[in-house]
């Protein structure tokens, strides 16, 4: 006696149905891995307040740049006096890391002496002449370390003073590694970040746009 086609597809769906249990069963054992970033951060310290850990001034920078006319290509530029109040840090301890650091506003450096010595000075609202009067710095210090769990960076929140003002800004840094040079050790570190110039600290000026973006490269020395 033939079994009629309703039997022959029961049967047909029941093996199936076995035979995807056995094949999910399979999988129990199995570790999963993580599709996240592999993060491996070392035990390198640095801090000015050991005297032979010194900032390398000369290969270190701070660029700035901002939309020209708020909307056309970059205009770009550099300070040429910048420098530390203080400055740590503890590769994998978010807590260990603290800094301080300031530019003259006067020593911008665009490579055109025409723009240098006149409109920016006056946006800037400062003046040749002038060192470590406030009206000539802009100081940035940090309030709060994150270690990054997307990266080897570190996400930072921090007070920016800058043309009487203070705000609060977000900054990414980047420990950029380490070699030698002679007997010292030489670590590199990178800082990004961003602020709204005439939103947030009044400045007056058609020719840039609000938003600047400022990079900063700090080379340090450690000696034996």
């Amino acid at each position: 006696m033939r079994p009629s086609r309703e039997r022959i597809l029961v049967a047909l769906v029941l093996v199936l149905s076995i035979y995807g249990y056995i094949q999910g069963c399979t999988h129990d054992d199995e570790v999963l891995t993580s599709q996240g970033p592999d993060i491996e951060r070392g035990t390198e310290k640095v801090t000015l307040t050991n005297p032979k850990h010194t900032h390398d001034k000369a290969h270190s920078n701070v660029q700035w740049s901002t939309a020209y006319l708020g909307a056309t290509s970059l205009l770009t530029g550099r300070f040429d006096n910048f420098g530390f109040y203080s400055f740590d840090f503890d590769e994998s301890n978010a807590a260990g890391i603290h800094f301080s650091a300031w530019v003259w506003l006067n020593s911008v450096n665009t490579s055109e002496p025409g723009r240098d010595d006149g409109c920016l000075l006056n946006t800037f609202g400062t003046s040749n002449g002038l060192t470590t009067e406030d009206q000539n710095l802009a100081v940035i210090t940090s309030k709060s370390v994150e270690l990054s769990t997307t990266d080897k960076g570190y996400n930072i929140k921090a007070d920016l003073k800058f043309h009487g003002v203070t705000k609060e800004i977000s900054c990414k840094l980047f420990y950029d590694g380490k070699t030698t040079s002679g007997t010292n050790q030489v670590l590199g570190f990178g800082l990004q970040f961003q602020f709204l110039a005439k939103t947030d600290f009044t400045i007056a000026s058609n020719n840039i746009g609000d938003n600047v973006e400022v990079k900063c490269n700090a080379v340090f020395n450690i000696a034996p």
